[in-house]
């Protein structure tokens, strides 16, 4: 006779509910630990996507800058086509005048001339071939223009390379615009933020350098007396200034940019930051950046970068 032991009977259902229940704990706690990082590493692709963005853009951004009023002699009447910055847009685009496009090679570079009209220049340091040259003397003046890329006049003269499809500058110098438009803004942007564009010489449409910006804003430091020292901060820029008080006092140009981190986070609350009748802002220097106008803006990382720049190559 055998005998019915425990291994025979099997499992109970009570049994096989308990393991299931314990299996579906481990498979949930699997699962929701899986989306916390998968929604982490998100996250941190989309921060270095937009870190990356920001480094070429604004390098580009800063050089630009730095060759604000390069290669722009002035001419023996000054006009306004002459000025090296200004506002455009109502005061919400920002436009710069200089010879040098740093995105076209043909326009980096220089010659110099001494006293051999109609020859070649006895010394060169251009990116790339290019006979269309704008020359300025030892004054300052523009001492003249060539096609042929070939010494204009006698005397000691330095040419610099222009793209013939200029608009400014009576067709020697480059006009290059920066500014905003929510055209083709990246899915992971707030809705509204813009792109920073970047369009040369009244091309059609702009090149985007950064996305996900809330605001942009840019000021100059002046120096009205000569002396060197900067006299007056974050001046907006207006206009107003003749084209050669600009050349003489322009020490530094200023670029508040107010960007997004990240992605859409609803677990994360953004807390820095003031409200006025405007809507809510981000103060930095005394300038006020404001934040998109929806109620989710919270749920969004933000942060404000500052360029200041010395231009470097400006005729004075």
């Amino acid at each position: 006779m055998r005998f019915i032991t425990d291994r025979d009977k099997g499992y109970s259902i009570i049994e096989v509910l308990i393991t299931l229940f314990i299996v579906s704990l481990i498979l949930s706690a699997a699962y929701f630990t899986y989306v916390s990082i998968f929604k982490s590493m998100k996250g941190e692709s989309e921060s270095v996507e937009l870190q990356m963005e920001k480094i070429v853009g604004l390098e580009l951004l800063r050089l630009d800058l730095e060759h604000v009023g390069y290669g722009i002699g002035k001419p023996l009447t000054l006009g306004s086509d002459y000025l090296i910055l200004e506002s455009v847009n109502d005061g919400k685009d920002l436009l710069i005048r200089s010879t040098m496009n740093n995105t076209n090679n043909t326009t980096i570079g220089w010659v110099l001339c001494n006293n051999n009209a109609g020859n070649d220049p006895v010394h060169a340091e251009l990116e790339a071939p290019n006979d269309n040259l704008v020359f300025v003397d030892n004054e300052g003046f523009v001492a003249g223009v060539v096609n042929d890329g070939l010494c204009p006049s006698d005397g000691i003269l330095v040419g610099f390379p222009f793209d013939p499809a200029s608009t400014g500058c009576g067709g020697t110098c480059s006009e290059i615009v920066y500014y905003l438009s929510n055209t083709n803004l990246p899915s992971h942007c707030h809705p509204q933020t813009y792109n920073l564009l970047r369009k040369v010489n009244n091309a059609t449409g702009g090149n985007p350098l950064l996305s996900c910006v809330a605001d942009f804003k840019f000021t100059i430091d002046l120096d009205i007396d000569d002396d060197n020292i900067v006299d007056l901060t974050d001046q907006i820029v207006d206009n107003s200034i003749p084209a050669n008080d600009l050349r003489l006092q322009l020490k530094r140009i200023n670029v508040y940019l107010l960007i997004q981190e990240g992605g859409f986070n609803p677990d994360y609350e953004f807390k820095n930051y003031s409200t006025d009748s405007n809507g809510n802002y981000i103060q930095v220097n005394g300038m006020k950046l404001y934040l998109p106008g929806s109620s989710d803006f919270i749920h969004y990382r933000w942060k404000v970068i500052k360029i200041s720049v010395k231009p470097m190559s400006i005729i004075k």
